[in-house]
């Protein structure tokens, strides 16, 4: 039983949430606690796509049995359930707490109930698309909580560089209102980048992209932000597309860049 459902409640929503819950091998056979992993899926997505499209639980017992990612708790919720996508941040038009229900109900309620490490260092966070566009954001704005992110093929446009045509076609403007506003800069990745930079206490980040990915030069922009401000970062590119076929391959890659934070934090601690 690696991988259970486990129904929690959201105040934020106001809503009765599934995710699912992977532990790993010897979870049951000691009390000792374990890094935790939180999984995000994309738009049109929902809580099952890791398991059912991504084959993540094959992927994480290969890794974990060949040595290349320690024994972790891994945690697939999904993105608050409303229209075709949330992007994990709490709407400007009040339409739902997205963000809140991700970090002050799923993330409580996970740690309550499972034998997890809290210490920001050994807690991560990834995702595809818009889950990629979560994952920076949800560390960004809280880096006391998350110590590294991941992003496949993420949807990294910045809100206050995106033209304007882009952006009133889509539901931005009811996800950030305005967008010169201060609520928009709070969730654009680049302000979000450059702050935590300045206060010296930015997530890693790793991010890849396919090269044929209609968000292939999204990324890119990102990149060139990122190295433009100095903030340490890691990235690779790939062939392929915006498609299951190239995260179920690459899943692998985000997971040894959190084994490699979660060893940096091992080192650390023994100094």
């Amino acid at each position: 039983m690696a991988v259970q459902p486990v129904p929690f409640y959201s105040g934020a929503l106001y809503a009765r949430k599934t995710c699912f819950v992977y532990l790993p091998p010897s979870y049951d056979e000691d009390d000792r606690k374990y890094p935790v992993v939180y999984l995000l899926h994309g738009m049109f997505g929902g809580e099952t796509d890791w398991l059912l499209k991504g084959d993540a639980e094959r992927t994480l017992d290969r890794l974990i049995a060949s040595g290349e990612l320690r024994e972790c708790i891994v945690v697939m919720p999904n993105d608050g359930g409303y229209g075709h996508g949330t992007f994990y941040v709490d709407w400007y038009d009040g339409t739902g707490n997205f963000e809140q229900y991700f970090i002050h109900d799923l993330m409580p309620f996970i740690d309550a109930n499972f034998r997890t490490k809290t210490d920001p260092a050994y807690r991560a966070v990834a995702g595809l698309s818009m889950g990629g566009f979560g994952a920076f954001s949800l560390s960004l704005r809280h880096p006391r909580l998350f110590g590294s992110a991941a992003s496949m093929s993420g949807a990294l446009g910045m809100i206050g560089q995106l033209p304007s045509y882009d952006f009133s076609r889509s539901d931005w403007a009811r996800m950030i209102g305005p967008q010169r506003g201060d609520y928009a800069r709070a969730h654009d990745l680049a302000v979000l980048s450059e702050a935590r930079l300045r206060e010296g206490n930015g997530p890693a980040l790793y991010f890849d992209c396919g090269k044929d990915d209609y968000l292939y030069q999204m990324n890119l922009h990102f990149k060139s932000h990122l190295d433009s401000i100095g903030y340490a970062y890691e990235w690779a590119e790939f062939s392929g597309e915006h498609n299951w076929e190239y995260w179920k391959e690459h899943l692998p890659d985000s997971l040894r860049f959190f084994e490699g934070r979660f060893a940096h934090a091992d080192r650390s601690a023994s100094e």
